[in-house]
């Protein structure tokens, strides 16, 4: 393996990066004792109106976290025992598992075009009477191909959500992913691009919708403030089960996000374009394109391609450009019907809804042809250090990219085995 990269190879600190600024409001909301806020106070007023604008959607919640706005979606929008909810089989576990919790039945569908995501097409075939919703999720922040799915969606009288945790700042044909569905939501937690450390909204144009999750996950004063439903405001005062407010402070650290937004989406893609083009003649090692009318926004992933004389190799290739200092690695989900809780139900039978049969939980288990392909062929790239402007990592990486698929393409190749089992 190539041996001319001594130098060691610096990455600035990996993201959430705060500015002084929003350090200091923070510390003044501790020095005030404002950890909490049991109503809607400014933080979290400001920060609602900011992603209720970002999305154009007119009512928005902010949680404590991108799972709890997915729970607080399902469960307003009515989603119960027995109904089948199709889902990808290419995301992150809580897109699918709060669905567990309210003893529906997620139906996990096959990806559908190159950035893993599922189409119209991959939806279709499992539609049956007991359909009552589709979940999308927006992977690694490149959209969606939604108008198809909405069509899908009428045509079949079903509720359609959006998981947007990827997607900060995303378009599709011009428009703000999460402004499609029944209902959006968008993590603020982690290593988001948006990030309070924990966090999430749920985005809705349904009144009635913003309300129920209000009840479901902050009683009395957030409540008070917000639901009107004269059928609902007797159930204020004990909410309906749940207390997943969102912190001031995560707000403050979010918002000082989102207050960058434009200038952050800007830095990633410029980043990435770069590194694109610089392995344009790099084969083997291809980088997913964008379709066309999509802007991937944030781009919270930036994946490389192993194919041609590397196919079958992902794992061998990521130890060797490891071994030069490069942040790489597998991506960190894998598809959903791989797990245990998908594959086989949850350990020694348990039922997770007094409503369910205990039992493997999910319809079908398999075969799930491209979503296993795609993640078995992809390198994921450090995207959370790649946030500078005109990042001199991108330079870095290219080059030890190159070399070290040359390198590899010298030797004799190994038998292909699958990756990431």
């Amino acid at each position: 393996m190539t041996t001319r990269f001594r130098h060691r190879l610096v990455h600035p600190p990996e993201w959430p990066v705060y500015t002084e600024r929003a350090q200091r409001e923070t510390a003044r909301l501790v020095g005030r004792g404002r950890t909490f806020d049991y109503g809607h106070g400014p933080e979290i007023s400001r920060l609602e109106e900011t992603m209720a604008r970002l999305t154009g959607r007119p009512h928005c919640l902010a949680v404590n976290s991108g799972t709890s706005a997915l729970y607080s979606a399902y469960f307003a929008l009515g989603i119960g025992p027995g109904d089948e909810v199709l889902v990808p089989t290419l995301t992150f576990p809580t897109t699918v598992t709060p669905l567990l919790l309210l003893g529906a039945v997620p139906v996990l569908c096959d990806a559908g075009d190159a950035h893993g995501n599922v189409t119209a097409d991959t939806l279709r075939p499992h539609l049956t009477p007991r359909t009552r919703a589709i979940g999308v999720t927006h992977l690694w922040g490149h959209p969606v191909d939604m108008d198809p799915v909405v069509e899908l969606a009428r045509a079949n009288g079903l509720l359609l959500i959006e998981d947007c945790s990827h997607a900060h700042g995303s378009t599709y044909r011009g428009r703000p992913v999460g402004g499609f569905g029944d209902a959006a939501v968008f993590s603020l937690g982690g290593v988001k691009t948006v990030s309070g450390g924990m966090g999430g909204v749920l985005v809705t144009p349904h009144r009635r919708v913003h309300e129920m999750a209000s009840l479901l996950t902050a009683f009395r004063q957030r409540s008070r403030a917000t639901v009107e439903d004269p059928a609902l405001t007797p159930y204020i005062g004990t909410g309906l089960g749940a207390n997943l407010r969102m912190s001031p402070l995560a707000c403050v650290l979010a918002q000082s996000h989102l207050d960058d937004l434009d200038r952050l989406l800007r830095a990633k893609a410029g980043n990435f374009r770069r590194l694109e083009s610089l392995l344009a003649d790099c084969p083997d090692l291809v980088p997913l394109t964008t379709d066309p009318g999509c802007d991937p926004g944030a781009r919270y992933g930036l994946h490389l391609a192993v194919t041609g004389a590397l196919e079958g190799r992902r794992d061998e290739v990521v130890a060797a450009l490891r071994a030069t200092g490069l942040k790489v690695r597998p991506p960190t989900t894998a598809p959903l019907h791989r797990d245990p809780l998908f594959a086989s139900g949850p350990p020694g039978g348990w039922a997770l809804h007094p409503g369910v049969r205990p039992g493997r939980p999910v319809r079908p288990a398999g075969p799930h042809p491209r979503a296993d392909a795609l993640w078995d062929s992809w390198i994921a790239l450090p995207a959370t250090h790649l946030y500078e402007e005109n990042s001199t990592l991108v330079d870095a990486y290219a080059e030890r990219i190159t070399a070290v698929v040359a390198d590899l393409r010298e030797r004799a190749p190994a038998t292909p085995t699958r990756s990431g089992r």
